[in-house]
C-alpha cells in the first residue's frame, strides 16, 4: 500500500481501549489515518475515540460472532481497513503451574490465541479482496523465555509462530504481517497491579538493559513503523520494545547489569 494512495487509509485497533491500544490510536491518528477504536469495554473505547477524533466499537476477542460483528461495523462505517493492530489480550498475574486456574487458562487461550487467530482472518479478509495491508500482531518478550505467567507466556509465543504463518501464506497476496513484542510497560493495567504488590518495578527495573520501564507510546511508535510504507520490505518479524530485557537474560550471573561509568 502506498501512503499516497487516493483510497482512505483506515485502521483498526483491538484493545484500543487500554494503554498500549490508545498509545497506539493516537500514533496511528497523528501519522493520518481514520482509526476504529476496538475493545471490551465500550466506554472506555468510546473515551479514546473522543479524545482522538475515532471510531468507537464493542468487541469480544473471545468470541466469534463478536470479531465478525465488530469487523462488519468498521468496514459499513468507515469502509474497508488497510491496517490492524491486534493488541487486545487477556492479561495473567503470576504463578506457579500447579496454582493455575482451569478456568483461566481456558479463557486466556480463547482470547489471546484463538481469539488473535479469528480477529486477523476477519479483519484480513478486505485487504485480501484489495490484495493491501499491514498487520501487527502484539506478542510479548515472555514468548522468548520461561516466567511465572504458565498460560499468557504460552499463548504469546503461539503469535509469534501465527504471525510467521500469516506473513508466508499472505505476503504474495500484498499483506505483510509482523509482531511487536513489549517487555515491561507501564500501561494502567500493570500499574495497577504494582499497587496491589503482584509485581515490583524496582526489580523489573534491576533486568533492564537501559534502567527503566517501557512506556505504551513507545510499543505504539514501533507498531506505527511496521503498518507503514517505512515498513514495505519488512514481514514476518517480531520486534522485541523491552528496554533491553532480553539483552541482560546472562548478566545476572555475573553481577547484574553495570551502571552508568
Amino acid at each position: 500500500m502506498s501512503d499516497n494512495d487516493a483510497m482512505p487509509r483506515i485502521a483498526a485497533v483491538t484493545g484500543g481501549g487500554g494503554g498500549i491500544g490508545e498509545a497506539t490510536v493516537r500514533r496511528l491518528r497523528e501519522d493520518g489515518w481514520q482509526v476504529a477504536v476496538l475493545d471490551l469495554d465500550v466506554g472506555a473505547a468510546q473515551r479514546v475515540a473522543d479524545r482522538h477524533g475515532a471510531l468507537a466499537c464493542a468487541i469480544d476477542i473471545g468470541d466469534a460472532a463478536s470479531i465478525e460483528a465488530a469487523a462488519d461495523f468498521v468496514a459499513r462505517e468507515l469502509g474497508p481497513i488497510s491496517a490492524l493492530a491486534a493488541v487486545a489480550a487477556h492479561l495473567e498475574n503470576p504463578h506457579a503451574p500447579q496454582d493455575q486456574d482451569p478456568g483461566e487458562w481456558d479463557d486466556i487461550v480463547r482470547v489471546n490465541l484463538t481469539g488473535t487467530f479469528r480477529t486477523l482472518t476477519a479483519f484480513g479478509a478486505p485487504m485480501l479482496a484489495r490484495r493491501r495491508g499491514s498487520i501487527v500482531t502484539v506478542g510479548s518478550i515472555t514468548a522468548f523465555n520461561s516466567s511465572p505467567l504458565q498460560a499468557y507466556g504460552p499463548t504469546k509465543a503461539a503469535i509469534l509462530n501465527m504471525t510467521r504463518n500469516f506473513a508466508v501464506a499472505w505476503g504474495r497476496s500484498g499483506i505483510r504481517v509482523n509482531c511487536v513484542c513489549p517487555g515491561p510497560t507501564r500501561t494502567p493495567a500493570v500499574e495497577a497491579s504494582y499497587a496491589r504488590g503482584e509485581r515490583n518495578p524496582d526489580v523489573m527495573i534491576r533486568q533492564t538493559a537501559l534502567g527503566r520501564l517501557v512506556k505504551p507510546e513507545e510499543v505504539a511508535d514501533a507498531i506505527g513503523f511496521l503498518l507503514s510504507d517505512a515498513a514495505n520490505a519488512i514481514t514476518g518479524i517480531e520486534l522485541p520494545v523491552d528496554s533491553g530485557t532480553l539483552a541482560t537474560q546472562l548478566w545476572s550471573l555475573y553481577g547484574g547489569v553495570p551502571e552508568a561509568g
